[in-house]
């Protein structure tokens, strides 16, 4: 007698990949033809005054840690946080106007 037999024993494994495949099909031919449209979203003092306020963070965050850093031999006071801030709110705004 062969070993085996007469019975065969299927793999689940491939039966699970035939069932996941055909589910996918379906899926897929359920899914056709969708079309999404979005329309632009307005611009809002709201958006701008939070990419300012993400500017001045920013800004300030690099212009606190050059002071007191020399550049060319020139010593750079304590002010350049909030030039930073203040730099960095424009610089938000603008790019969030112009975008």
């Amino acid at each position: 007698m062969a070993i085996g037999g007469m019975y065969r024993i299927q793999n689940p494994m491939d039966t699970a990949m035939r069932g996941m495949a055909q589910a996918a099909g379906t899926y897929g031919n359920m899914s056709k033809n969708t079309k999404t449209e979005h329309e632009e979203a307005a611009k809002t003092v709201g958006g701008g005054v939070m990419a300012a306020g993400g500017g001045a963070a920013a800004g300030a965050a690099v212009g606190g840690s050059i002071a007191g850093s020399t550049i060319g031999g020139a010593k750079i006071g304590s002010s350049a946080g909030p030039w930073g801030a203040a730099i960095g709110a424009v610089v938000g705004a603008l790019a969030y106007v112009l975008s």
